[in-house]
């Protein structure tokens, strides 16, 4: 191995809240989860620590801070990486582009998707939520809690429809929407994944929620983003919803189907190791081994000299940037409300979904 390779994970608020970064292990990431959730704290500071003994025991140095290191390659967020001066330049870039515009000052791109991926960019999934307990499995396949795990900034108004909970209630179901505690899934029977946003938005997601639900072992009900029907291999990876209406109908054939509930969380069982923690770490490493480093041994010699490149690769990154924002802002002026029109829920096709579920289970 070549001791002199060096990587430097890049944290602009390193000073500020993770000055202590240094001294943890990645046990951390599961005693406080609270603390890596965020762009750069999900993707770097999380990556470092996930990462670090690893690459040390392949021959990296490997270090942390707020500040590029010339000569070095720098794993870094776009958020972080998106300034005219610095010295950026001056290392070999790669950038996490997460749910902003795509990236194009930098030597490779990471996203978190694989939705239109360009040439220089790579798929590597977002981490599952840190801390992530699962489903206790003595509550066999009763549905008694239902619950979404996230922000509601952008939650569909039906999540807080009296209607819909009235007929949970009649069903024996409470619908939790946890705020905080993304990582608790201990007592929930089935995850929802559903948001509304602006297609340009959604096409920059990741599909965490549908891989943590696999992970947590509970059947998932998702709307029909395009990340989510990206990873999708078969109808029992989960079933798609669009209202209020689809949930109950979910719930009701999964409640008649136990042997659905039961093959749900089996096929989830099985993706999810996809998406593990160590699945993630071997892609991380791989990447970084097998495509970084080689680039980056081809191209030490001449970082230094590279910032007029990195100057004009800035100007048409901040280009994107404008164009995303304009993009994002026409849609949801287009809307009449600032969001997008939910789907309409047909009936046919959804039971014809529902019929299609119930005959794989069998």
């Amino acid at each position: 191995m070549d001791s002199a390779r060096v990587v430097q994970f890049v944290l602009g608020n390193h000073e500020t809240h993770w000055r202590d970064l240094e001294r943890l292990d990645e046990s951390a990431i599961d005693r406080e989860p609270g603390r890596f959730v965020g762009g750069r704290n999900s993707w770097i500071a999380q990556t470092y620590l996930r990462l670090r003994m690893s690459l040390v025991a392949r021959g990296w140095t490997v270090g942390v801070g707020s500040r590029f290191v010339p000569g070095a390659v720098a794993v870094v967020h776009r958020d972080d990486a998106n300034d005219f001066v610095g010295a950026g330049h001056a290392s070999f870039l790669v950038v996490v582009r997460a749910d902003r515009a795509p990236v194009t000052a930098c030597d490779l791109a990471v996203a978190q998707n694989r939705i239109g991926l360009a040439s220089h960019e790579r798929f590597v999934p977002l981490w599952p939520q840190p801390g992530l307990r699962a489903r206790d499995c003595t509550r066999g396949t009763a549905i008694r809690r239902i619950a979404y795990h996230g922000r509601t900034g952008k939650a569909p108004a039906w999540f807080f429809d009296a209607t819909l909970r009235s007929a949970l209630e009649a069903r024996g179901v409470e619908f939790r929407i946890e705020r905080a505690r993304w990582d608790d899934y201990r007592e929930v029977d089935v995850s929802i994944a559903a948001r509304e946003e602006t297609g340009a938005i959604l096409a920059t997601k990741p599909a965490t929620k549908i891989y943590n639900g696999w992970l947590a072992r509970v059947p998932v009900l998702a709307t029909a983003e395009p990340a989510y029907r990206e990873i999708r291999r078969s109808a029992m990876d989960f079933i798609e919803i669009a209202a209020a209406g689809d949930v109950l109908r979910a719930i009701d054939l999964l409640r008649a189907n136990p042997r659905l509930f039961e093959a749900m969380v089996d096929n989830g069982v099985r993706r999810g190791e996809e998406f593990s923690v160590e699945a993630t770490r071997r892609r991380w490493v791989d990447l970084l081994e097998e495509e970084v480093a080689p680039a980056f041994e081809r191209a030490r010699a001449g970082l230094g000299s590279r910032w007029l490149w990195h100057w004009r690769a800035m100007a048409a990154q901040k280009a994107l940037s404008r164009a995303h924002r304009v993009r994002t802002a026409y849609e949801r002026w287009a809307d009449g409300s600032e969001l997008p029109a939910r789907p309409r829920s047909d009936a046919g096709s959804g039971q014809r979904a529902a019929d299609h579920l119930a005959d794989v289970a069998r």
